[in-house]
């Protein structure tokens, strides 16, 4: 196999992969390296940052499109892995003689019958199993029925005894959500529980308490005015399907298509990522270009199986999908994208269009934040772009001002710190430009909190948490 340092070049996606792939190999961190006898698969173990070493291949099957795999958590294809092995068949390592692992074969053999000529033939319909669904709607409608009356126990014996009850009662009932296959209804019930256990330690404030009754009332009403429109097969409009959202519905790909919940052709750049509650809860937010909207990427890693779920990581390029699918929501739509993407470098004119959509007016923008978060099938946390005049320095306080010299207190992200906004690799970055800000309401302090996530020039995306 012919491979020279120029084409390693044009591989990798950028020039710190290309740094830090050929720091891999050259530093001896491959343990293992491995090839098939006619040199179109290869294989290498290397040592990584966690318990386990890496895994990294790369597939010659067609020479013209190599196909690189790791099981590293980065996005990056190739990723630093890869590019070590690249490096380490131009330098002609000494490569053990391996037999091609039998998923690599299964894994060809699916894309050999993926690239023939599709049989045209009509194919029969999948038969629907309308009595099946019937079944698990009507199960649903009776989880929902259970959660109005604790709600409706809750409410005769007062918020204050609620919060001070066996609370390990309410936990048992949001497991049993799972019974009735409404996980979306289990997570609202624990995020109940867990605004009661923190009325507890500030001084009986039953406003998070009050709040999250009243989302979860509103959800439970809706959701079974919905389900008896699918019982009886009532015309069911994309509206009305956020409730599956809500509800706790998986949805896959195909799903997504059939409904309309897609978009074709589309490029998108990750403006900010965190990780909540013990990384069991990754976020990435982005700017979907020709959409000129903000939505995100949600992984969910529970404890239990989080070794089984493949984390997700911040993106530094721009991503091109032929199809991008957006989950029913009201804003800031969870987004997902399939295997079949492309990656390029960030250009000029990809800044100019996410501060395109930059809002000027902080009183006009709290205004439609806070009407939003009225709205019980709306996400608890908004996500905007807003552009500013100067960040400025209050003793201890942040603020931004806008042109209209309107000014919006900060808040830190957490696990963050706003002195961060005195170490930015340049000062300008504080006056004129945009910044990735997220609301949300804590209730309480009973304000509106603004947390500030990356800085937005017309060259670069500073974050501020990664």
């Amino acid at each position: 196999m012919g491979i020279n340092v120029a084409w390693i070049e044009e591989q990798a996606v950028n020039a710190n992969a290309l740094k830090n792939g050929r720091a891999i190999y050259q530093s001896g961190k491959f343990i293992k390296l491995y090839r098939s006898a006619d040199e179109t698969f290869y294989m290498g173990e290397c040592l990584g940052s966690g318990s386990k070493n890496y895994i990294t291949s790369v597939d010659f099957q067609d020479q013209s499109h190599p196909i690189f795999r790791c099981n590293c958590p980065s996005r990056q294809f190739p990723c630093k892995h890869s590019i070590g092995l690249l490096f380490a068949i131009e330098d002609k390592a000494n490569f053990e003689i391996c037999e091609i692992p039998e998923d690599i074969v299964k894994k060809r053999e699916r894309l050999i019958k993926r690239a023939q000529p599709k049989d045209n033939t009509e194919k029969k319909p999948k038969k629907v199993n309308k009595t099946g669904q019937k079944k698990r709607w009507m199960k649903q409608k009776e989880g929902l029925f259970v959660c109005e009356t604790m709600l409706q126990d809750i409410t005769r014996m007062g918020v204050a005894a609620f919060v001070n009850s066996q609370l390990k009662d309410y936990e048992n009932i949001a497991k049993q959500m799972n019974d009735y296959y409404l996980p979306g209804i289990q997570r609202l019930i624990l995020e109940l529980v867990i605004e009661a256990k923190n009325a507890l330690t500030s001084d009986a404030v039953y406003d998070g308490v009050i709040a999250n009754m009243l989302r979860l009332y509103q959800i439970v009403k809706k959701g079974k005015q919905y389900l008896d429109k699918k019982i009886n097969e009532e015309e069911i409009t994309q509206d009305d399907q956020i409730m599956d959202e809500l509800l706790g519905h998986v949805w896959n790909l195909k799903e997504l298509k059939e409904a309309g919940f897609y978009e074709e052709n589309q490029e998108f750049i990750q403006l900010g990522f965190c990780s909540k509650n013990e990384d069991t809860l990754q976020i990435g937010y982005w700017y979907v270009h020709p959409l000129q909207e903000i939505h995100k990427t949600v992984n969910m890693r529970p404890l239990k199986v989080a070794k089984y779920i493949k984390e997700d990581d911040s993106v530094l390029e721009k991503v091109r999908t032929s199809c991008l699918y957006l989950y029913p929501g009201v804003n800031n739509r969870r987004m997902r994208y399939d295997e079949n993407f492309t990656t390029c470098d960030i250009e000029a004119q990809d800044y100019l269009h996410i501060r395109e959509i930059a809002k000027m007016d902080f009183e006009q923008v709290i205004k439609e934040v806070k009407n939003q978060l009225k709205n019980p099938l709306c996400d608890q946390e908004i996500a905007i772009i807003l552009a500013y005049e100067q960040i400025k320095q209050n003793q201890d306080d942040f603020v931004m001002v806008d042109e209209f010299n309107h000014q919006l207190k900060l808040t830190a992200m957490e696990g963050t710190s706003l002195h961060a906004l005195t170490t930015l690799p340049s000062q300008n970055l504080l006056s004129k430009q945009c910044a990735l800000v997220i609301f949300s309401y804590n209730y309480h302090t009973h304000y509106l909190l603004a947390k500030p996530m990356s800085l937005i020039s017309n060259e670069q995306i500073v974050r501020l948490l990664y």
